[in-house]
């Protein structure tokens, strides 16, 4: 009994112990503390990706050709282009009349900040010096690539195997790719910091330049537009080229006949599985596209049953580029959810070849994989792994499809077009059997007007 007192009591004193220790620590976490957390907390942009996410889709997060910042500095397969980045550097000072010291010392200033942008930076780029050293190479290196064009490949022999005309044309598009996943980025700062030092401009001057480059390099049809590009410059502050790539999509001009602000709060509860394309057709909707690229601009009109939809063009790029950007929007607290909830509204609207075709008759899609097939499996396959506020915009445009496909008349008639009229052989067997039960009716009509005239 001794033994079991005592072994109580010292049970008792240990709880204790850690119950003192962590309300000690509780009362130490203040209002203030509370604020500094949530200021640590916006900081990063930048992000490890969880292990599990790679699993589902591996490869799609990876860089195959360069790496960009401290994650895959290190890999086996990617040193290669380490002695390309470092000719970029000197081109770059080349060109210019800063030496390196003056980008070094600059970037030192802000190399704290710097070293934020990254979650779970490791141990040795900790090391400030090996840092900057980091960010101004590949951020020089980005430069360079961005700037590429039959301008810009005149400071590199034809030849190159990175910068030169053919390698333009041969190399960039995988660099492209990989300039644009979640783990291979670099925050804006450096380049404001590198290009308003080699321009010699204020850093609002060298953020819209640099902005003008991504959208050169990733979004032509903004760039080639001088209002757009105007707008979008002034107006975004992306954290990286990533991020600004991702605005992009959802960048609607002014100019653009806006869409009215809906209520969402009413549909949360009453959230509807949105049926494909063909099967909305034979419900009575209608398509329609959207005078707008951006991909927020999906609305349905409830009257008249039209679906209207911005145009979407895909290749082999397109699920590492979609899927990053989900990436962003998941992990990052102020990215909001309008690309996973467009992914997830594509991965309902088409499931099959067919609802791919009706899209393409009415200039919804342009599609560069190959086969409508290839289409509908890459946004099944996108779709897969989303998930989104089932109460925001799309929500509630899925919840009104749904609700008119569901109208009496409009059930009866997508029934019939999707049990008799599926093809042509069934629709004439119908023709017919109505055609013949109307000439009977016929017959027995006249037969019975014959016999009362008798």
């Amino acid at each position: 009994m001794a033994m079991i007192k005592n072994f109580s009591s010292v049970s008792i004193e240990g709880e204790r112990s850690w119950v003192i220790d962590l309300e000690e620590k509780l009362t130490c976490n203040n209002a203030s503390n509370l604020c500094d957390e949530e200021i640590q907390w916006k900081k990063p942009s930048i992000f490890r990706l969880p292990e599990f996410v790679k699993m589902i889709k591996p490869g799609v997060f990876t860089p195959k050709v360069v790496a960009l910042g401290p994650y895959h500095h290190h890999k086996s397969d990617l040193q290669p282009l380490e002695f390309h980045k470092e000719r970029a550097l000197h081109n770059f000072l080349k060109r210019g009349v800063k030496s390196l010291s003056v980008y070094a010392n600059v970037m030192m200033e802000v190399v704290k900040e710097l070293q934020c942008s990254y979650v779970d930076l490791q141990e040795e780029w900790k090391n400030q010096n090996d840092f900057i050293k980091l960010m101004i190479t590949d951020g020089c290196f980005m430069l360079e690539v961005l700037r590429l064009d039959e301008n810009h490949c005149k400071h590199y022999a034809p030849s190159d195997p990175f910068f030169g005309s053919h390698a333009m044309k041969h190399k960039v598009p995988y660099m492209r790719r990989d300039m644009l996943m979640l783990e291979n980025q670099l925050p804006i700062l450096v380049f404001k910091k590198l290009v308003s030092i080699e321009m010699d401009v204020n850093e609002e001057d060298a953020e819209r330049t640099i902005t003008e480059l991504v959208l050169r390099f990733f979004v032509p049809r903004i760039y080639y537009n001088k209002d757009d590009l105007t707008e979008f410059t002034k107006s975004i502050h992306g954290f990286h080229a990533l991020d600004i790539y991702r605005r992009s999509q959802l960048f609607i001009s002014t100019k653009t006949p806006q869409l009215p602000i809906r209520k969402t709060s009413s549909y949360l509860t009453n959230f509807a599985v949105m049926r494909s394309a063909a099967r909305q057709r034979e419900a009575g909707i209608k398509f329609k596209r959207s005078r707008s690229s951006a991909l927020t601009t999906i609305s349905f009109d409830s009257k008249r049953g039209i679906l209207t939809l911005p145009e979407v063009t895909v290749d082999d790029s397109t699920e590492y580029v979609f899927l990053n950007m989900v990436a962003l929007e998941h992990i990052h607290a102020e990215s909001g959810s309008d690309i996973s909830s467009y992914v997830a509204f594509m991965g309902a609207l088409v499931d099959s070849a067919e609802d791919v075709q009706l899209l393409h008759r009415h200039g919804m899609v342009k599609n560069g994989l190959g086969s409508d097939e290839d289409f509908a499996d890459l946004f099944n396959r996108m779709s897969e792994e989303v998930i989104v506020d089932q109460g925001g915009s799309l929500g509630v445009v899925q919840w009104e499809v749904e609700k008119y496909c569901q109208r009496g008349w409009n059930k009866c008639c997508a029934y019939l077009k999707h049990t008799y009229f599926r093809n042509p052989w069934t629709a004439i067997s119908v023709f017919a059997a109505t055609f013949a039960i109307f000439l009977t009716l016929v017959s027995t009509v006249v037969s019975f007007l014959q016999w009362k005239n008798v």
